[in-house]
């Protein structure tokens, strides 16, 4: 899992990356001047969270992470970590695993978590939060991804069916997402999530991604991005 983490965010991280400045960002993340407009370009920095840090998250909600999505979460400090296709929890030394506790702490995620399932990213979207769906996990170490539409209240209408099989096949997908738009087009490379996660986005998840692989191709199409 070492090498996944460091892959990825090998891949996210890029030269120019940028964010709107608060007063939040610590100053060894900041790279540039702030423009006009108030953004910035932000660095990497190490992280200094610990396990123990998240554990307590952990049993404040009543819920279980992930041990993967945890170390990949801890790794480094990052002002932000928007896939275009997901939206995953930025992490400010400053302000302490806040997106992972407002993943978790509002009334739709209270009804999820009831049900074993755990807010912890954004569909790209805006369709609502992915979750890891740990209803009958039996110990299990990693959970499949589901994502919920938000309209539904905490209803289980609103639930998907999965479509990344486990957190490390979501990063591995991600990966080769962020790498290969880089001279791709998004909906050029979403289809090689179906062999990535043949149990999840080459499954169940496929027309959820095919979705989004014509949605990106009628946008190209229309406004050439």
């Amino acid at each position: 899992m070492t090498d996944r983490i460091d892959q990825f965010f090998k891949a996210y991280c890029r030269i120019g990356m940028r964010s709107v400045y608060t007063d939040s960002v610590p100053k060894e993340m900041i790279g540039s001047e702030l423009d006009k407009e108030g953004w910035y370009e932000w660095k990497l920095i190490p992280g200094t969270l610990t396990s123990d840090n998240y554990k307590k998250v952990e049993t404040k909600f009543k819920v279980k992470f992930p041990e993967n999505f945890i170390q990949w979460h801890k790794r480094y400090f990052f002002a932000d970590c928007d896939c275009s296709t997901i939206r995953l929890p930025y992490s400010l030394p400053t302000k302490p695993l806040e997106q992972v506790i407002d993943n978790l702490n509002w009334d739709v995620a209270e009804q999820l978590i009831l049900l074993g399932l755990i807010p912890f990213a954004d569909d790209g979207n805006d369709a609502g939060p992915l979750v890891f769906d740990t209803r009958n996990a039996n110990n299990k170490e990693d959970f499949p991804i589901r994502v919920y539409d938000h309209e539904y209240g905490g209803d289980l209408d609103g639930l998907n069916e999965i479509v990344f099989s486990s957190f490390e096949k979501m990063l591995e997908c991600l990966t080769h997402f962020l790498t290969e738009t880089k001279t791709r087009k998004s909906f050029e490379v979403i289809p090689g999530f179906y062999t990535i996660d043949p149990k999840g986005a080459g499954s169940t998840g496929k027309s959820y991604w095919a979705s989004w692989t014509q949605m990106e191709k009628a946008n190209f199409e229309q406004f050439g991005y």
